[in-house]
């Protein structure tokens, strides 16, 4: 396979690892079936496997690798300080009890947010 290639499919495993995290969400919101729900996981883990064996291989993929890593790094913590404020504003402008969804959803925001680093990067790159 030559480097052009590769590059293509590794750039076609960031946007599956995008999609992937933007059908982990509908299936949140939608509240679909256990097997819908279940496929962007997949979708997510064979992506980041392959981003990861090129990471460890090229430099350039390294180089974005990082920007996604710091990226999800940086969105975390803002959210650690902020959504405790902002899920107790959403909960007493609804009326609901007081619950804790932030566990829930943080290591989905971590890998949309990655996933955001990375293609932001390349697309920086290219332009």
């Amino acid at each position: 396979m030559t480097a052009e290639k590769r590059a293509k499919l590794y750039m076609a495993m960031a946007w599956m690892g995008a999609a992937a995290i933007v059908l982990f969400w509908l299936a949140r919101l939608f509240n679909w079936p256990d097997v819908l729900k279940g496929l962007p996981v997949g979708m997510l883990l064979v992506s980041l496997f392959i981003l990861l064996r090129r990471k460890l291989r090229d430099e350039y993929i390294q180089r974005l690798w990082v920007a996604g890593t710091s990226f999800s790094f940086a969105v975390l913590v803002v959210a650690f300080l902020l959504a405790p404020a902002l899920e107790g504003l959403i909960d007493g402008l609804r009326g609901a009890a007081k619950t804790r969804d932030w566990p829930d959803i943080a290591t989905p925001l971590a890998m949309f947010a990655f996933f955001v680093g990375f293609l932001a990067t390349w697309l920086r790159d290219r332009a």
